[in-house]
This record gives structure tokens, sequence and C-alpha cells, in this order.
């Protein structure tokens, strides 16, 4: 029977079901294998707070009720409201766990996905487990509210927002109660993200809510300082006032009404509305995002004060930063074919378009002044061509990403190792969003098929330089998790990856399976975009506790 048992073991991808008791109740979870065919255990679609439907939409997540029985842990749960996924749901707050051994010890990787608030969700099929659990860590995965639903406000106590950020509070405070019945250890938590799912770490090593649950934390292509992941004070609170005048809600409504009102709504509403309030095309494409919340209201709040008061006061957790080499191609891709721009606008009305891009049109008034410079720095000829495909993805990958990921780690008081991912996978993000076939880079997103399974986005398997690169960035993340101080190729005895700081600029460069340091990359870059104009509508406040203009200047 043993025999029998160990042939099952190795010949079957699926082969038998393993049961969890948590605080809850009992989960029935299976067994799957990882890339190198070494068994794992999967639980998904585990709930950690009530449906926030009726009266607990634009609430802050409350925690899940006991059942009985046993939980089925085996399948899919759904996505948050978004466009374009039709098994979305407001009840949508579960989490997924994979882990090599329900009776280890293991360091714990929470990840966050991206999609700019609004989009994506973490299932086995977008963020697959299968290459972290070669490696001795716990991987858990989230969804969250997103958009209006996770992310509304109206800057006062009824709808304070944050409801996306709180659940991801509300997430971590799960795996603080309950991991350790999945073989992971709760003081050992890396949190980990990409876009806004690195925003959102940013944010968490900021809020006050979200401290003593996580010790590491990774930033992948996103920052609390990238411009698209910030409000200014009044922008959220007039954007409550769209939607309710969109909703049919009644002129002139107080908060308290805009609140039932929307309470009302049938849910497919606040995905279907969400394209109504582009200004071009699919831009901005953050809409929705964080808030500063009125903390004396007596509610937990997520956000007290603007983050850009909060760094270098803060003693923060050891951080992993950084980017891709091309992060705007995605965007371009979709500008450009192979040719020309495919939306003349984008010549002729570059001063307004180029903001709305980058989100800079509610940080300055000075727009002329700021594309001007722009163009002069990034186009020689002082306008865009229809051969500019290239400098047009840099201009973008700078303005929108490298300043603000650059000025997080240059603020960060707590060890922060800087990386650079410039490896071209077989598959691109830039494939999938238009219909320029040039060579853009390596853009927005493309690092994530080295870390993660995709099966929707990349089924195809990994060749043997992808997969050696895959192995050698889940390598160093996971000794990042692990390990105390980590290193440039994974190894407990290699070289020891140097921190990064504003006198020495270190920062290693993935641009194959053998990485090397590299210094003081993007210095000149940073000093363009930090001396434009970008904070000329401040006027006297930034903030609810009244951070002045000039204050805001010296932190930037």
């Amino acid at each position: 029977m043993l025999v029998i048992a160990v042939i099952v073991l190795f010949l079957s991808p699926v082969f038998c079901d393993v049961e969890v008791k948590i605080s809850k109740g009992i989960l029935k979870g299976q067994i799957l294998k990882s890339r190198n065919e070494r068994p794992y255990y999967s639980f998904t679609g585990i709930p950690y707070a009530k449906p926030p439907v009726g009266k607990l939409r634009f609430e802050a997540p409350e925690p899940v009720d006991s059942w009985d029985g046993t939980l089925d842990a085996t399948k899919h749960s759904t996505a948050c409201i978004q466009k374009h996924v039709n098994s979305s749901s407001e009840d949508c707050l579960y989490l997924n766990v994979y882990t090599p051994s329900i009776d280890g010890n293991f360091p714990v990787m929470f990840w966050i996905h991206g999609g700019a608030f609004y989009l994506g969700y973490s299932d086995l099929n977008t963020f697959g487990p299968d290459y972290f659990m070669d490696t001795n860590v716990v991987l858990v995965s989230i969804n969250f509210r997103l958009g209006i639903l996770g992310f509304l406000s109206t800057e006062d106590d009824v709808i304070p927002g944050n409801y996306g950020m709180k659940d991801q509070v509300e997430a971590l405070r799960w795996v603080k109660e309950n991991i350790v019945k999945f073989g992971g250890d709760p003081k050992k938590v890396t949190i980990f993200g990409g876009s806004s799912g690195g925003a959102s770490i940013g944010y968490h090593m900021l809020s006050p809510m979200s401290k003593g649950l996580f010790h590491k934390a990774i930033l992948q292509s996103g920052t609390p300082l990238c411009r698209w992941s910030t409000y200014l004070p009044g922008v959220a609170h007039d954007r409550s006032k769209i939607i309710s005048r969109i909703a049919g809600c009644a002129e002139n409504s107080s908060s308290n009404n805009i609140l039932k009102c929307l309470r009302a709504l049938p849910e497919r509403f606040f995905s279907d509305v969400y394209e109504k309030l582009w200004e071009w095309r699919s831009y901005p494409s953050v809409l929705f995002s964080p808030v500063v919340e009125q903390c004396d209201s007596g509610q937990e709040a997520f956000l007290c004060r603007h983050q850009l008061n909060e760094f270098k006061q803060e003693s923060f957790v050891p951080a992993i930063i950084g980017l891709n080499s091309a992060e705007g191609g995605m965007i371009v891709s979709s500008l450009y074919n192979d040719t020309s721009i495919q939306y003349p606008e984008f010549y002729t009305d570059f001063n307004r378009l180029f903001s709305i891009i980058l989100s800079h049109q509610h940080f300055t008034l000075d727009l002329d002044e700021i594309s001007e410079n722009v163009l002069k720095k990034y186009f020689p000829s002082g306008k865009i061509e229809d051969h500019s495909h290239l400098k047009t993805v840099e201009m973008i990958t700078d303005g929108r990403y490298l300043h603000g990921i650059l000025d997080m780690a240059f603020k960060l008081a707590s060890p922060v190792y800087f990386y650079l991912y410039d490896y071209q996978n077989e598959f691109s993000f830039n494939t999938l969003y238009g219909k320029c076939n040039k060579k853009l880079g390596i853009t927005h997103g493309d690092e994530l098929t080295s870390l993660f399974k995709s099966d929707i986005v990349n089924p195809r398997k990994l060749n043997l330089r992808d997969t050696a690169v895959s192995k050698l960035m889940v390598d160093i993340w996971t000794k990042f998790a692990t390990e105390k101080l980590p290193t440039i190729d994974g190894t407990i005895n290699g070289t020891v990856w140097p921190t990064f700081d504003s006198q020495r600029q270190s920062i290693l460069h993935i641009n194959s399976d053998h990485p090397v340091i590299i210094q003081n990359p993007f210095e000149e870059k940073y000093i363009f975009w930090n001396n434009l104009p970008l904070l000329s509508n401040f006027k006297k406040v930034i903030s609810k506790n009244k951070l002045s203009l000039d204050h805001m200047k010296n932190e930037l």
C-alpha cells in the first residue's frame, strides 16, 4: 500500500486532499506540484472577511464568521467587481495559501496584485505559485475591493475611503492569526506587490493599521510617490460628486445621502461607470486610490497624514524596491503602430495628454512649461515624431515610474536594496496592448512572468534562458524574505547586495541570470524630473495636518 501511495504521489498532478483547521473552521485543500515536481499544499478561496454587500458596502471589512462542516478550498473565488471580468462580484474577499508543508515554520510572502487600483485578481491561473513552491516559503495572495467600491471617498467620516487598503490589512491580520496552521511563521512576513500593488506596499509601510503585521517589503514598479498613486486633497471628494451625479442621486447631496443612494445601486454600476470618467482613451488609468482620512472621527483610519510628510520620520522595515527598464513600453504599444502614432491628437494636444498619461494634471498649473521642458529633453527636434517610439517609452518610464520609485528609495530610512529588471523574456506585455511590433523594451509587468506561473497571460512553458532568470528572481526574492542580508545571486553565501542611498546609488542590474551591480545610472534623470514645477498649484496646505508648501518642497 505504501508503494502505491508513493507512485500516486509522483505521477499525479493532483493526487489527494488535505484538511487544515483554522480559527473559523475546517478547510479542505489539495496537493499540487511545483515547477520542479515538488509537492505542495494549495488552499484557494478562503474567506477572510464578511462579504462587503448591503450595509457593509463602503464600510471597513469585518472578520468572517465561523462556518460549520468543511469548507472546500480547492476552487477559485470570484474577482472583485471590475470591467471585462464576467464572474466578478462584491462577494470577493478571499485569499489563497500555498505551502510546502503544513508542519513547517517557513517565512511568509504576502502578494498584492496590481491593476491601477481598479483591475486584477489573484488565482492559480494568474499568479500561480509553482515557482515559489520550489523554495521554503509560504505564499499568500489576496483579492480586495477595487475601483469605486474600494477607494471612493467623500473625504469625511461618512465615506472615508481606503476600503481596498483596509481589506489588505484584514487579510494581514488573518495571516497573523492563522498562518501557523499552514506551516508559516507570523513573525516573518514579507509583503510584496507590483504596480499599484507596489504602491500599496508603500502605503502599508506608512499606515498605523499595518504596524506589526509584516517585517520586510518588496515594491515592484510602483510606490506612493508615483504621481498616479496618490490624491491631492479635494480630488476624491470631487470625484464622489461626479459619481453621485452619474448615478442619478439628488443634486448637491450630502455625504450621507450619497452613501444611501450608492448603496441602493446594483453592483454592476460600479464597473460600467468607470469608462465614463476617463479623459482620453483609458487615461488617467488611476481614478481612485488611497486618500488621507480624518483621523479624529473615532473610526480606525488607514492613512492619517499625507505620505510626503512621513518619509525619513519613520523607522521602516528593510525593503527591495525597483522597476523595469522600459516601463512605458506597454503604454506606447497602444499609442503607436509600427510606423506612426495611431492618435494624431497625441501630437496636436500633447501638453494636455502628456499630463493625463503621466498623472500630473492635478499636480501643476504649469503644463505648458513642463511639456516644453520634457520635449526639449527627450525629443531633439522639439516635437514627437512618427519614429519616436523608444524616446516616448523613455519619457513615460522616467516621468510615470522612475522618479517616484527613486524618490521613495531615497526617503526610506531602513536598509533599501534597489534593482533594475532588464531581461527580455520571450513573452512581453507589450504584445498584449497594441499593434506595435517594434521592440519596445522590458515593460511594465514583464518581471511577473519570472516570478509567477500564469496560464492566462503566458501559457507557454518558459524556455531555458527565461527559466534560469526566473529561478534567479525567485531565489533573490525568497532569500530576502528568509535571510538577514540578501545576495545578488540569491544564494546564502553569495555576494551581499549593497544597500542603496543618496550617496551610494548601488543598483542590481538583472539582465541575465548573472546580475551585476551598477552605480548611479539615473542621477541626471532624477534631477531633471525633480526640478519640474509639479507643485506650483499647492497654495498653503497639502493635507489635513496643514503641511505647508514650503515644507513639502523640502521633503521632496
